[in-house]
């Protein structure tokens, strides 16, 4: 199993519209690609405009597929204007 975890950083006063984005968008993703095991997003508590998506894949394959599909290149498109940085670290399962 693949973890990623995206940290991203919003726009300031956008976060509304990051939100109600996601809201539509992430089921579509799930949806879409059945390899995802876990695909959420979290806003931080202690940072204003820091949001992370947690994601699990059940393997390299699934992760990939991902990556390359219409739903994320869509979802991106509409996303890019909200986004202000964005960091993405890739993780292995130990436990």
């Amino acid at each position: 199993m693949i973890l990623v975890i995206a940290t991203v950083r919003v726009v300031p006063r956008l976060h509304v519209e990051y939100e109600a984005a996601l809201a539509d968008i992430m089921p579509k993703v799930r949806a879409a690609n059945p390899g995802i095991l876990f695909y959420h997003a979290g806003r931080c508590r202690e940072e204003e405009n820091i949001y992370r998506i947690i994601e699990a894949y059940a393997d390299r394959a699934a992760m990939d597929r991902h990556i390359s599909s219409a739903s994320l290149q869509t979802s991106l498109a509409t996303l890019k204007p909200i986004i202000a940085d964005i960091e993405i670290k890739l993780h292995d399962v130990v436990a």
